[in-house]
């Protein structure tokens, strides 16, 4: 046998599960893969929480991952070719799921740091999925219980706020993004001279 036919997958057609929903549009999962990796990036470059991708996520979730599971199933036969094939299927699933959860700690990691500013302010708050949503609102809720309990109670009523300006120095004790921050861009296109405001 040689080294050729050790390798030889011209004959082979991997079969791609079909989608768990026909009521959902067909779209090519590897669209959804480009989506989530741009919206991975923009979200950890960015220092506010930017729009939730749920299209991606939830087309991720339904077809792509789902989907590589099963064709992973089915390819484990003891084959040399099939399974050097089942190899790179996990590897892109993994890949895949690394980026998905890493999207989502990032978002959930900048909802603990500005919590408080997040569910105050409308823009902000409606860039959140729902289940982001009721996350920021359990863990305000939760911080809030804890901090009373743990130290405030025992401080006179007047300094058990936790929304207020230290000091009348106009420092707010609201943790906000810092969206004066530099952040790096890359251009994708020629638009030609292009001025930044301020």
């Amino acid at each position: 046998m040689s080294d050729e036919d050790d390798f030889d997958i011209s004959g082979f057609t991997p079969r791609v599960a079909a989608s768990r929903d026909p009521a959902l549009p067909k779209v090519e999962p590897s669209r959804y893969v480009q989506h989530l990796t741009q919206a991975w990036i923009n979200e950890r470059a960015a220092p506010d929480v930017l729009q939730y991708e749920q299209a991606s996520v939830d087309g991720l979730l339904l077809s792509k991952i789902g989907d590589q599971m099963s064709v992973i199933d089915e390819l484990d036969s003891g084959n040399d070719t099939s399974m050097i094939i089942s190899i790179l299927y996990q590897t892109e699933l993994e890949r895949v799921k690394f980026v998905l959860r890493s999207y989502l700690r990032t978002r959930i990691s900048k909802i603990e740091k500005h919590c408080e500013f997040i569910l105050a302010d409308p823009a902000s708050k409606r860039r959140l999925s729902r289940a982001e949503i009721m996350y920021a609102e359990n863990y305000s809720r939760a911080t809030r219980q804890h901090f009373h309990s743990s130290f405030l109670a025992s401080l006179p009523s007047s300094l058990q706020g936790q929304d207020d300006t230290v000091f009348n120095r106009k420092l707010n004790m609201i943790s906000q993004p810092k969206l004066d921050e530099a952040v790096f861009c890359r251009i994708v296109e020629d638009i030609g001279d292009f001025q930044l405001d301020e």
